[in-house]
């Protein structure tokens, strides 16, 4: 079965003009830093004009992936927050993470209208000089738990597996990684390779299982965890 259809390529370019025209709008009203309006924005026009309404099916299992997104956004800001060119590899890593959700759950379009929103946005802030503020963080989570748990289609474990694509986000909203004297995580390709491997691993060992179990979930945010503490202590 290919994965490289009419209707994906479609689906990615629509993403890609809605965010290359929301980041290109951000800047020319003289926003430099952007916060999660356009990632949301650009994500709703994109399903607006191709007549989508996908919504998550709400139980526990999705409300257990919603409890994700929410640490992957605060998680981000972390990250986003480290310097001005911080931005760049948290743009890297929600471009895996989207391309993880892709693989990971069933219902494939909001995760490529999504993953063409982010790397509009990504590409007209490279091209004009802006950046990702600490509060696109919210805007990058919310627009891949969006394609995570609508494209789960009420499988449970796509659910979770899909959310648990946020990759070392979430993590790094867990309080008790941080202290006071701490500088920030170190956002670079140690990272975003490990960021990398959790999302694989999130997609296809969780994400496309109908009967993955929480053991691995716990694993794998056990390593989430344990990454992100790895990273305190080499800053």
């Amino acid at each position: 079965m290919s994965y490289v259809t009419h209707e994906a390529m479609r689906l990615g370019l629509c993403g890609l003009a809605a965010g290359s025209a929301a980041g290109l709008t951000w800047r020319a009203a003289g926003r430099v830093r952007w916060g999660p309006l356009p990632f949301v924005l650009a994500v709703l026009v994109a399903a607006r004009f191709d007549h989508r309404s996908d919504w998550p099916r709400w139980d526990a299992m999705a409300a257990a992936g919603a409890v994700v997104v929410v640490l992957a956004g605060f998680g981000a800001g972390r990250l986003l927050a480290e310097s001005a060119g911080a931005w760049r590899w948290v743009a890297a890593g929600s471009l895996i993470s989207a391309a993880g959700v892709w693989a990971g759950v069933p219902e494939t379009g909001p995760a490529l209208l999504a993953g063409g929103g982010l790397t509009g946005l990504a590409l007209s802030a490279a091209l004009t000089r802006a950046r990702w503020g600490p509060a696109a963080g919210a805007g990058v989570a919310a627009v891949i738990g969006w394609a995570a748990l609508s494209g789960a289609a009420g499988r449970p474990w796509a659910s979770i597996g899909g959310a648990l694509c946020a990759g070392m986000a979430p993590w790094y909203a867990v309080p008790p990684l941080f202290s006071t004297r701490s500088r920030a995580p170190i956002a670079g390709p140690w990272l975003l390779g490990a960021h990398a491997v959790l999302v694989i691993l999130a997609a296809r060992w969780i994400g496309v299982q109908t009967h993955a179990g929480w053991p691995r979930v716990a694993l794998l945010a056990a390593a989430g965890v344990a990454v992100a503490g790895m990273t305190r202590r080499r800053a």
